[in-house]
């Protein structure tokens, strides 16, 4: 049973289902195992993913599609003398502190819903402190999501608990509001040469500042919490 078509029991399999892994030896046969368990039969990006699985080359593929399709539309419009999706400018003063802690930052399109949710800004004080408040991308448990602006200047760990926490569904995360909870904190890092994510862990008590050192990122920072 095991070696045939996991629909008609006939023929031998040829197909796996990316969510289900369920084996089926033809196109019909596959529609039919979709219509039969309302399987998507599509890796939703969105959709919860354990620790190991987040540490799989397919797992990271799948993270980098996003990168991977504006880099195509880019280089479509290079070739075709197209005129490439405008960007928008970031703040020098921005510019100025990012290059002196080797933080890159990649530009989303202008007119993506990334571009249109970054609202970072630089601010300075009396006593001549420069520093940035970022909007911050927070990813909990692989599956809520939630974006806030957050001062470099607070720690991974304050700014989970006063800003993200209270606003998590309780199934989110039900175990983050007990003192024993040993949450995991990890920076989405990209790397353009090999078109790469990879999951920079972070320490809790590290300011964000401190975490997005010698990182490159998509427009403004994504961080993934999940339990340990």
């Amino acid at each position: 049973m095991d070696t045939l078509c996991s629909v008609c029991v006939e023929a031998e399999p040829k197909y796996t289902c990316p969510v289900c892994a369920a084996r089926t030896c033809s196109l019909v046969c596959s529609k039919r195992h979709k219509l039969r368990t309302s399987c998507e039969g599509q890796q939703r990006p969105g959709a919860f993913k354990s620790k190991s699985d987040l540490s799989r080359p397919s797992q990271v593929a799948a993270d980098f599609d996003f990168l991977n399709s504006i880099q195509r539309s880019l280089d479509r419009a290079a070739d075709s003398h197209e005129p490439s999706l405008p960007q928008r400018p970031l703040d020098h003063r921005i510019q100025d502190l990012c290059k002196a802690r080797g933080l890159v930052i990649l530009p989303a399109p202008l007119q993506s819903s990334r571009a249109s949710q970054n609202h970072s800004s630089y601010t300075s004080t009396n006593d001549n402190t420069h520093r940035i408040i970022w909007t911050v991308e927070w990813i909990v448990n692989g599956s809520t999501t939630i974006t806030v602006e957050v001062d470099e200047s607070s720690t991974i760990n304050d700014a989970f608990k006063n800003q993200i926490l209270p606003s998590l569904p309780p199934t989110s995360l039900p175990d983050a509001k007990t003192p024993s909870s040993n949450l995991a904190y990890h920076l989405r890092s990209i790397d353009p040469h090999s078109q790469t994510v990879t999951l920079l862990p972070l320490t809790a008590q590290d300011t964000l500042s401190k975490a997005l050192v010698n990182a490159t990122v998509l427009e403004f920072p994504t961080i993934q919490v999940s339990i340990c």
